[in-house]
């Protein structure tokens, strides 16, 4: 079997064919990104009583912006590689999921230290939730590599 990622139209339709069904996975990494792009363009945001549970983990909210952002682009990297690997590479999304469902995870355990109840009681647990169900799909996709049904 040729194991020769596709090049040229191919890498393009690969990728196309592959993109909706992770399509969850494209959306998480880049909220992650812009995450942690608004927490650099929002120097004060860190000083708001709902991010008292931040300020007791990071130093500033550059500090979480930064990480954010190098975990999205990490992910959407990852998601780059693995469309446009002829044979799919599951690890990586299941990975990446595994460290997304930590992160969002985590911002609910940051915003519910703080004591204040907003729109993110709404948003993050179901992202975490999302990101178990990628974990899922990641797994079932390893599964069909390894039996020789996926593509």
């Amino acid at each position: 079997m040729n194991k020769i990622p596709h090049a040229g139209p191919g890498l393009w339709i690969q990728i196309q064919h592959r993109f909706g069904p992770r399509m969850m996975e494209w959306f998480m990494a880049f909220h992650t990104l812009m995450f942690g792009l608004v927490l650099l363009a929002s120097p004060d945001l860190f000083d708001q009583p709902a991010w008292a549970g931040f300020r007791a983990v990071f130093p500033s909210g550059a500090a979480l912006g930064w990480i954010m952002m190098a975990l999205g682009i990490a992910r959407i990297g990852g998601l780059i590689v693995n469309g446009a690997r002829r044979h799919v590479t599951p690890m990586i999304r299941q990975v990446s999921a595994g460290v997304g469902c930590l992160i969002w995870f985590g911002i609910v355990y940051g915003f519910a230290s703080s004591g204040v109840a907003s729109t993110w009681l709404a948003i993050y647990p179901l992202f975490g939730i999302g990101e178990l169900v990628n974990i899922h799909r990641a797994a079932h996709d390893q599964g069909e590599t390894r039996h020789g049904k996926a593509a």
